[in-house]
């Protein structure tokens, strides 16, 4: 009775000084970003905008409210809203000023320090457990990702919470329970909505169960099944919304944006090395060196008391299971991460976990053979970790952190002045022409939302098509002396137009901290936006096909730009509905209300105003063909493939022809696919001589 009770106290102070190092980092934490913290940069003001998008939506704040489900999914087209959702409701108790904001980073922090202390607790004890959170409390990268307001924080979290639970599952000898599937299948969720990447965990360690459940028996191959099945579940909804925006935009996140930065070739000895100098940054070199050497040390060990043994066991622990589940997950998510084209420092955040708990019994090792050999106190070791933050580069962060003007300057002021100039609640939208750290579209719509606000930043420059719409509409504008960031040498035409003109006046200036500055433009007496007019006409040249789309796209695309609040839908709308009320025959207004709900993402509702098209105009093929593309894109794919035969049928195109054979194969009729090797080529190529026609 007295051990049971001496074990439960152990476990409580053990518990307790868990908290204890939460509270302390959240403390270090706090400090950074109450003295130190800087205006949101790009990624971490997007961050911010999606946070308070979701806040929104959900009520958590003033704003939209009510909206529906399909709505909250709007807010979420490329990076799973889980993340968002949970920061969102972190912001309306703690505020939505970014140091504010970043309450939830603290949030994700408690929890992976939970987890990794719960791994720690099931691998090796107390002490290792310790060490487990003594090294994620103090490691570098993780504190700069404590302090910088991006996602991969919430996802290290997520992952460890993941890979915890399924390895407890998925150990024969105290696993294949419900209750510990349903946590796993509740983990693997949770990550897989907070970032796309939790899957180059995500999948190697599914693939090792899957393998692993042909040794098992049937009850454990059952729950792996219903595993998977929820997971596709859980995350079916959001990709189906927006399964496009996802593709095309991990297209251009993965490839595009590697081949823009200069990344090096995947299968390049400086790609395939690329992330291990990064290692000793990570985590302090006196943390690194201590873990790494304690694993050399014990290898070596190992292999030299090796011929003394009869049986192999497992290098590090008895339990042959828990580690090699650690050493698979880990070599696995690091090769995968390393073969991603783009290269960042904090891509490698998924293999985290699994490094600091190879670390931790480095150290542990240490404690070992100190108290075994020289009866020395090994709780000293507890030091390492803060001696590692100490001496690392986050102490410099501290100290290099440079004074600004007053905090969040100068994109706190911008919005201040406009707010200050508006009559009455209305939604604006400021065009940002340079693109930097201080000033960016992102930030500025952050900050012009903040406190219930309804002002967008939106940039424009990058082509010289820009400079007419940008006179002609906008109403404030954000210029740069100076450096003008990350923008194209078409924004240098634009700023000049802007200044040579004499529709826009100079509101103030604001010195940067280098050389140059910033300056806020309005327009002398304010323009009304009559795209609604303009609409129509675009719509109504959709019957035109690949011609018409390409204008229509050109267009909406900067007036996108110029009106982020897209009003002009509303007033379109309004109209359309009011013209068909008086005659449904209105072909005009069919089209526009068929391209408004393309736009909005509601491809089942624009089939319905296409259906009426397809009825009203028999011999034009391009309701058909809009039709096609928009049950495809909702995955009605047999009917996608009926709309497009029977078109082809009645109108021989060679645009429905390759949409057919296309919707067939994706629906199972591969007998199609040499019928698509002919049709697909044929249409690309009439496409492109259509496009080369409009532009000459």
């Amino acid at each position: 009775m007295l051990i049971k009770k001496n074990i439960n106290h152990s476990k409580y102070f053990f518990w307790i000084s868990i908290l204890f190092i939460w509270i302390l980092s959240t403390i270090t934490d706090r400090i950074w970003w109450n003295l130190y913290s800087i205006t949101p940069s790009w990624d971490q003001a997007d961050y911010l905008n999606s946070a308070l998008e979701h806040a929104r939506a959900l009520s958590f704040l003033g704003g939209d409210g009510g909206s529906d489900f399909s709505s909250l999914l709007d807010k979420s087209p490329k990076i799973p809203p889980l993340a968002s959702i949970i920061n969102g409701a972190v912001i309306a108790f703690s505020g939505d000023a970014p140091h504010q904001a970043a309450w939830s980073l603290s949030f994700w922090n408690g929890f992976l320090i939970f987890n990794i202390a719960s791994w720690g607790l099931y691998l090796r004890g107390k002490i290792f457990g310790l060490f487990c959170v003594l090294i994620s409390a103090c490691s570098p990268f993780l504190f700069h990702l404590r302090t910088d307001y991006v996602l991969e924080l919430p996802l290290i979290s997520a992952i460890t919470f993941y890979l915890f639970h399924l390895g407890r599952w998925s150990d024969k000898s105290i696993g294949g329970k419900w209750i510990q599937l349903i946590i796993a299948t509740f983990a693997c969720s949770f990550s897989l909505l907070i970032k796309q990447s939790s899957l180059l965990v995500i999948i190697p360690s599914l693939l090792f169960v899957f393998i692993l459940s042909f040794k098992r028996d049937r009850k454990f191959r059952l729950q792996f099944l219903c595993l998977v099945l929820i997971n596709i579940l859980a995350v079916l909804p959001w990709f189906y919304h927006n399964w496009i925006m996802i593709l095309s935009g991990t297209y251009r996140a993965v490839f595009e944006s590697a081949a823009i930065e200069g990344d090096p070739s995947i299968l390049g000895f400086k790609s395939i090395f690329w992330y291990f100098p990064y290692l000793d940054n990570q985590f302090g070199s006196i943390i690194f060196f201590s873990g790494l050497s304690g694993i050399l040390f014990a290898f070596l060990t190992y292999i030299r008391s090796f011929r003394y043994q009869e049986n192999l066991g497992d290098i590090f622990n008895k339990n042959n299971y828990k580690w090699t589940w650690i050493y698979f997950n880990l070599i696995t998510s690091w090769t995968f991460t390393t073969f991603i084209p783009n290269k960042d420092e904090r891509y490698i955040a998924c293999t985290i976990p699994l490094i600091i708990l190879l670390l931790a019994l480095g150290i542990t090792k240490w404690c070992d053979w100190l108290d075994t050999y020289f009866k020395f106190n090994s709780y000293v070791l507890l030091l390492i970790p803060f001696l590692g933050f100490f001496f690392s580069n986050s102490i410099n962060k501290l100290n290099t952190s440079q004074k600004k003007l007053s905090k969040y300057y100068p994109v706190k002021e911008i919005i201040s002045i406009i707010k200050s100039d508006q009559t009455t609640d209305k939604k604006e939208t400021v065009i940002v022409v340079p693109s930097t750290p201080d000033i960016n579209q992102h930030n500025v719509s952050y900050f012009g939302r903040m406190q219930g606000g309804n002002i967008l930043g939106r940039q424009l420059g990058q082509s010289l098509l820009h400079i007419e719409p940008v006179l002609r509409s906008s109403n404030w504008i954000i210029l740069a002396e100076g450096d003008q960031g990350s923008v194209s040498s078409n924004s240098l035409a634009l700023d000049k137009a802007i200044r040579d003109s004499s529709l826009f006046i100079q509101v103030r200036e604001f010195p940067r901290e280098k050389e140059g500055s910033y300056t806020l433009w309005k327009r002398r007496s304010l323009n009304q936006n009559k795209f609604h007019n303009r609409f129509f006409e675009l719509a109504k040249g959709m019957e035109q096909g690949p011609l018409g789309i390409k204008l229509i796209f050109d267009e909406i695309e900067i007036e996108h730009m110029l009106d982020g609040h897209f009003k002009y839908q509303s007033i379109v709308r309004d109209k359309a509905l009011s013209k068909i009320s008086l005659d449904p025959e209105n072909v005009e207004s069919l089209w526009s209300l068929s391209l408004l709900k393309i736009l909005s993402n509601r491809p089942s509702e624009a089939d319905i105003y296409l259906r009426n098209l397809e009825i009203l105009l028999p011999n034009n093929p391009w309701p058909s063909a809009y039709r096609t593309i928009v049950n495809f894109a909702s995955w009605n794919l047999w009917k996608a493939s009926l709309i497009a035969d029977r078109a082809h049928k009645r109108n021989p195109n060679y645009f429905l022809k390759s949409l057919g054979d296309t919707s067939a194969l994706f629906r199972g009729a591969f007998w199609r696919l040499k019928s698509a090797l002919n049709s697909v080529p044929n249409a690309i190529n009439s496409l492109e001589e259509d496009l080369k026609t409009t532009e000459k």
